[in-house]
């Protein structure tokens, strides 16, 4: 009979495709990056082939400010995937750039019972692997 050994879950890592690869690269040096449309002037988050708000394939991507609000949020129970199941409960926020997309992400030094709606935010950048850094946020001032 062999002793298995325990395993500490691994983070599952997004996925970085052509199409998200520019906001994985600019997140690694600490930045915030977006599409924007050249045609109509218009933000967008995720990243599209084309502009969501007048179909132009003419996108390309900026950085914007980091600077954020929170919109809303929700706190997720087990069950859920082992790594966020030994951490939970695990709180998920949707937050309103300051040029208008929502993101999903998360909060980090606030606990969640110290969450508002329309609380101030701005981004932060937190290494999981040698190819992803996550863009958290956490509360301005």
């Amino acid at each position: 009979m062999t002793e298995q050994t325990e395993m500490t879950p691994q983070r599952p890592l997004p996925e970085i495709t052509p199409l998200t690869e520019p906001f994985w690269r600019a997140a690694q040096s600490k930045k915030l990056v977006i599409q924007r449309c050249a045609k109509c002037d218009e933000y967008q988050f995720p990243p599209e082939l084309a502009c969501t708000h007048c179909g132009s394939p003419d996108i390309d991507w900026h950085e914007v400010s980091g600077r954020a609000t929170l919109y809303s949020w929700t706190v997720a129970h087990p069950p859920m995937l082992p790594y966020f199941q030994e951490r939970s409960p695990w709180p998920v926020v949707a937050v309103e750039l300051e040029e208008g997309p929502r993101m999903i992400a998360g909060i980090v030094e606030t606990p969640v019972d110290e969450y508002e709606f329309g609380m101030s935010l701005v981004a932060e950048f937190e290494k999981i692997s040698e190819d992803v850094t996550l863009v958290m946020f956490r509360r301005d001032g």
